[in-house]
Order: structure tokens, then C-alpha cells, then sequence
């Protein structure tokens, strides 16, 4: 059985009241004069596209963790390179210091054989 709101007050029942108790002539009566209406059940919400702009963001956001995650291994792996060519750069700094070391006092040496030879 088909359920009736009240759209105005009518008697007991007020806007928004199911109707209750009439006969069938007395609600086909307020139906034509449009003073209640037939119950309809609440239609779903319009699809505004809100749920698969949510999805899409959602996987968006996957990708961009993964791509983040890629990156992060990458830095992590380019300061370990880093690290080790400084390391390798500070070994040639020091190699380079004794080398210039050694040929000073080797010229100087030399210098002082030079000299003293020639006395």
C-alpha cells in the first residue's frame, strides 16, 4: 500500500506527516488538489564523478610513493657513490702531497749535490 505525506497541514497531520486513517476517495481527493503527495524513497545521490576522481587520485598517489620510493634508493645509492670518490679523491690528495713531498727533498738534494760538488 502506497504511502501519503502531507505537503500543507490538513487537519491533524502536518507537512511532512504520513497520512493515515483517510479513505480512498479522501486521498485521491487531496492528491488532485495536490496537498499531500505519493512517499517516493530517496533516490540515490547523482554520480558527480567524485568517486573515480577519488579512485584516480588514489592511484595517482600509489605511483607517486612508488616513484618516491625509486628515488629514495637512488640518492641513497649516489651518496654511497659520493662517499667512496671522495674517499678516492682524498687517498690521490694524499698520494699527490707525498709525491711533492718526496721530488722537493729529492730537488733539493740534488740541489745541495750540485753545490756541493762544484766547491
Amino acid at each position: 500500500m502506497p504511502k501519503y505525506i502531507a505537503k500543507q497541514s490538513i487537519g491533524q497531520f502536518m507537512p511532512g506527516d504520513e497520512i493515515k486513517g483517510l479513505n480512498d476517495d479522501r486521498i485521491q481527493a487531496l492528491l488532485v488538489s495536490g496537498a499531500i503527495e505519493e512517499y517516493q524513497e530517496p533516490k540515490e545521490p547523482k554520480a558527480d564523478g567524485t568517486a573515480a576522481q577519488l579512485a584516480s587520485l588514489t592511484a595517482e598517489v600509489a605511483e607517486l610513493k612508488a616513484n618516491e620510493e625509486i628515488l629514495i634508493a637512488g640518492k641513497t645509492q649516489a651518496d654511497a657513490e659520493v662517499a667512496e670518490l671522495k674517499a678516492k679523491v682524498e687517498g690521490l690528495e694524499k698520494s699527490l702531497n707525498a709525491s711533492e713531498a718526496a721530488l722537493k727533498k729529492a730537488t733539493a738534494e740534488a740541489k745541495k749535490a750540485t753545490t756541493s760538488t762544484e766547491k
